[in-house]
């Protein structure tokens, strides 16, 4: 057994050091999907609640309190610490099962301490999102267009990544690029492991904005997974995504070589602005699986955004080679930021 300390722990010893700062200014002033600022303290609490009904073509409809997700920030001087707990499915019925709340449970999407030394370096020690792709950063609920997540954006790689990760911006020509590198550490960090975690990896993500509207990244990330498949893997990405007004476009691809097999995945989507705050979103995604043939999916939905931190969103699935991963269906949900 390790004798390494829980992140938690770890973190809980850096931020009472930092506290020696001194103190910034707040107000305790609220304003929805701003969070609550407590005081002059530098702490500020928020996050998310997100409800889902589905209704796959194929199985019985079900309802879940899908996230109920709470983000506390704190800053002083050049430390910034930040957390995402969450309670997944506190509430959740079907049709066959009356509305329980037996099938919550408690998860810890990220923590971590960034310490700024400048605008181009930072350093990061904890858990965080794994800087593959786009959608796998923004991840909230409230901040995507789709009840349902592509493929490509998960099931490749881990979520999460628990280590030390290098990040920052510069200027490249008229632009700025923007990078992190990181490597994982022992598992006996986290305390509440991700679906199957990374082992001995490391990465890295560089994003370049081409144009004022136009962004492009690649990201590269060796590692090991703790359950199927086994093995060591290389996986190579690529994204882009073109904005114009509320209209925008936008791609992710992931290659991923290693334990006897080779997969790409993949998706476009497209946003387009309607009259009284509607947004219409199409998808196409493809995906190679290792047991089936390589699945495609086309989603297309409509979307209510009345105010920025508020969405409701309703959806359509339909694909081929799609039943294990992503069923036909009719997908909704209602999603804030508080």
């Amino acid at each position: 057994m390790s004798k390494s300390p829980h992140l938690a722990a770890v973190l809980a010893v850096t931020l009472l050091v930092a506290l020696g700062q001194p103190a910034r200014a707040e107000s305790f002033a609220y304003q929805l999907g701003r969070g609550l600022p407590l005081g002059e303290t530098g702490i500020r609490l928020g996050g998310y609640a997100n409800a889902v009904i589905a209704a796959p073509r194929s199985g019985p409809w079900n309802f879940d309190i899908r996230d109920l997700s709470l983000f506390t920030t704190w800053e002083r001087g050049n430390w910034r610490f930040f957390s995402e707990t969450e309670v997944a499915n506190p509430l959740s019925a079907s049709e066959h099962q009356d509305l329980t709340t037996g099938n919550a449970r408690f998860e810890l999407e990220r923590l971590y301490i960034d310490h700024i030394f400048t605008d181009a370096l930072s350093v990061r020690f904890g858990k965080f999102l794994t800087p593959i792709g786009r959608w796998n950063l923004i991840h909230a609920a409230p901040l995507v267009w789709t009840t349902t997540r592509p493929i490509a954006s998960y099931q490749l790689f881990s979520r999460n990544a628990t280590g030390l990760m290098l990040h920052g911006g510069l200027p490249v020509g008229e632009r700025r690029l923007e990078y992190a590198a990181y490597t994982t550490l022992s598992d006996s960090l986290d305390p509440y492991k991700s679906e199957n975690p990374f082992e001995n990896a490391f990465g890295a993500h560089l994003l370049y904005s081409l144009a004022e509207n136009l962004e492009v990244g690649i990201s590269y990330a060796n590692y090991e997974l703790h359950e199927e498949p086994v093995g060591r893997f290389n996986l190579a990405g690529l994204e882009a995504t073109w904005s114009y007004r509320q209209f925008e476009v936008s791609t992710e691809w992931v290659h991923r070589s290693g334990g006897g097999n080779e997969l790409t995945q993949g998706f476009v989507q497209a946003l387009a602005p309607l009259p009284s705050h509607f947004y219409a979103i199409g998808r196409y995604e493809y995906f190679q699986q290792i047991s089936e043939a390589a699945g495609q999916v086309g989603v297309f939905g409509l979307a209510f955004r009345p105010i920025p931190p508020l969405v409701w969103k309703v959806e359509y699935r339909l694909g081929t080679h799609n039943e294990s991963a992503a069923p036909d269906g009719l997908y909704g949900s209602i999603a804030v930021l508080f």
